[in-house]
């Protein structure tokens, strides 16, 4: 089936968080609902206050599942190196930005200018799309975690333990 352009406002401090809510949706089976229903902190369900995956710290922001989805462990290294070796070059860049420093939290427009995106940190969260899909498709969480900022802006971060594990993926390639 073909896709189809849709376009939607979107109030501009929510932009990172509505693409993390679109690539939940993009990695959903068809006709199923959602995981997580409607984006957005204060929402209830298991993403709202007190839910979320564990060790995925936040002040604010939602934080996208995969319904039973498992962490990924220092055995998944073959399932790491074949999502590393689907991404895009903007998506590989970031990755690579995040396994540099393994725990740090980058700012998204700082990430934006290190990998010249035009759209800023709105671009960030674009390119999680797909690599969205392709944990979903692994049975995965995502890698790239994210913690809302106080300015209102997202940080984005791969916890140590990941980064190992996508560290080794990518030597071993």
């Amino acid at each position: 089936m073909a896709d189809k352009a849709i376009t939607v406002d979107v109030p501009e401090d929510r932009v990172p968080e509505f693409y993390l809510w679109f690539a939940a949706f993009l990695a959903s089976e068809p006709g199923a609902p959602v995981p997580g229903g409607r984006p957005g902190p204060g929402r209830g369900g298991p993403f709202g206050p007190g839910g979320g995956e564990p060790g995925h710290r936040r002040r604010r922001g939602w934080v996208p599942p995969v319904e039973d989805a498992a962490p990924w462990t220092a055995d998944d290294t073959a399932e790491a190196a074949w999502l590393y070796g689907k991404l895009a070059p903007p998506a590989r860049a970031l990755f690579d930005a995040l396994l540099a420093a393994p725990g740090t939290r980058i700012a998204g427009n700082d990430l934006a200018a290190r990998l010249g995106l035009e759209k800023g940190a709105h671009g960030v969260a674009g390119i999680l799309a797909w690599p969205g899909r392709y944990c979903r498709k692994l049975g995965r969480v995502m890698p790239v975690s994210t913690a809302g900022r106080d300015d209102g802006g997202t940080d984005y971060y791969m916890e140590p333990e990941v980064a190992a594990v996508f560290a080794a993926a990518v030597s071993a390639r």
